[in-house]
């Protein structure tokens, strides 16, 4: 027999309470509680109670409650992540003051939306490898997909190591080849730049001589995962899983431009509206565009570096002798020249490759030249020297390539470094590296 039902039940002329109640180790006011809980509700009055307070001060409203499981829903009808995390992020960034996100999973669990799987959760901490810099290194892999009518077709993506971001998604009819790829990496250097890595697996399409080689050309280098080694290459192959959950929650497209369009409203959703747990719940994006960036090696192209020492004149001149060398001048280092005399501007002889004395004012080699229409600040309508005598050394370059080389100096960049001038580039690739890294390029070459 419990206490409590023998507290109900017992006979108060034949007992002494206050013995009872030390012997038992309870209140007199807890006695008598449960006498008359029995003698009002019977058997039901002895069961224990809630502790719980009535009211909660900070309970979670129920429109808060509504707006989380109506977040969830429509991320889980977009195809995209849904987590407790995800939701939070969405809602505070429509302005809803939401709870903590252990509460938010709670309300899901609440609600049915999850079912807890300890048995998911990681049985030892893993070492991660994230790029110090953004462009440091490019993970690219390809995956296979079906068309509407069963076509095979090949999905190469590109995810950035640092930022996370997705510079190409392209879609191509059957298996990949190198060409196929190096075309979808065209494509991205003339929007994200060029990185100074390229991490692939071992696959004939990323291993092949086109696309390596031409990535050797550009002074990108190039790495391979071990063989039947995912993990190595492991955030491309977590892009794969998030695309083909987005593509799964659609109708399968019937053409490979349908395709293509699904994968450009992908790449941009992903790029800048989803939050990224692997970078603490930021876009992609957001990183690319604050985080510090760099690229390959472009100074290494250079056979040779000499230091001069010169002197500044009174009228706060200095002569750069060998600032540029002519093509034939390629690997020859530039020769020591004497300083100009006070009162004098150097300048530079294309015939001679070295700067001259002159009282006239010199050609701004640094300043855009005047276009064929003679308008100075049209640098866009200028033909750089850089496009019109690129050789055509890139085994197997197609129209997208001879594309990067006009891109590049439809930008002005090359007009930076040669001013738009009839000399002839001394290294192409030092201005396919500056037009496929605009902004940082300018930078690095002006310290």
């Amino acid at each position: 027999m419990s206490l409590r039902l023998a507290i109900a039940q017992m006979d108060m002329s034949e007992v002494n309470v206050s013995a009872f109640c030390r012997d038992h180790q309870i209140s007199r006011d807890r006695f008598y509680e449960f006498q008359n809980r029995y003698e009002s509700e019977g058997d039901a009055g002895l069961v224990p109670r809630s502790r719980a307070p009535n009211t909660v001060a900070n309970k979670t409203s129920s429109q808060v409650e509504d707006l989380i499981v109506s977040k969830r829903k429509q991320l889980d009808d977009e195809g995209l992540d849904a987590g407790a995390e995800t939701v939070k992020w969405h809602l505070e960034q429509g302005g809803v003051a939401v709870p903590h996100v252990a509460t938010v999973y709670r309300i899901l669990v609440r609600r049915g939306f999850i079912v807890p799987e300890p048995k998911k959760a990681p049985k030892r901490a893993l070492i991660r490898f994230v790029h110090p810099y953004v462009n440091g290194m490019w993970q690219t892999d390809s995956t296979g997909y079906d068309l509407a009518d069963g076509t095979d077709v090949d999905i190469v993506n590109i995810v950035d190591d640092h930022s996370r971001v997705c510079p190409r998604s392209q879609v191509f009819e059957g298996s990949t080849t190198g060409s196929d790829v190096w075309d979808t990496f065209v494509e991205a250097f003339d929007v994200y730049g060029i990185p100074e890595w390229v991490l692939s697996d071992n696959g004939p399409d990323f291993t092949s001589k086109l696309f390596t080689g031409n990535l050797e050309a550009i002074r990108v280098k190039t790495t391979n995962s071990r063989p039947y080694h995912p993990q190595t290459n492991g955030k491309v192959e977590r892009f794969h899983q998030t695309l083909k959950k987005w593509l799964d929650a659609r109708p399968k497209p019937d053409t490979i431009e349908e395709l293509q369009e699904l994968l450009d409203v992908f790449v941009d959703i992903y790029n800048n509206e989803r939050p990224h747990r692997g970078i603490g719940r930021r876009t992609p994006m957001s990183v690319f565009t604050t985080d510090p960036k760099t690229g390959p090696d472009a100074f290494s192209i250079l056979d040779h570096t000499t230091v001069h020492y010169n002197t500044v004149d009174k009228a706060g001149r200095v002569e750069i002798p060998g600032l540029h060398r002519s093509a034939s001048a390629t690997n020859t280092p530039a020769k020591q020249q004497q300083p100009s005399e006070p009162g004098t501007t150097p300048t530079y002889s294309s015939t001679t490759n070295s700067y001259a004395n002159s009282s006239s004012t010199p050609h701004n080699d640094h300043s855009p030249s005047t276009n064929d229409q003679g308008d100075p600040h049209d640098t866009t309508a200028h033909t750089n020297p850089c496009v019109r005598d690129a050789p055509r050394h890139l085994s197997g370059m197609s129209r997208d390539t001879t594309t990067l080389y006009t891109r590049a100096g439809a930008r002005g960049i090359g007009d930076q470094c040669h001013g738009g001038s009839e000399r002839r580039c001394p290294d192409i690739l030092l201005c396919i590296w500056r037009g496929g890294r605009a902004a940082e390029g300018a930078r690095l070459l002006s310290e």
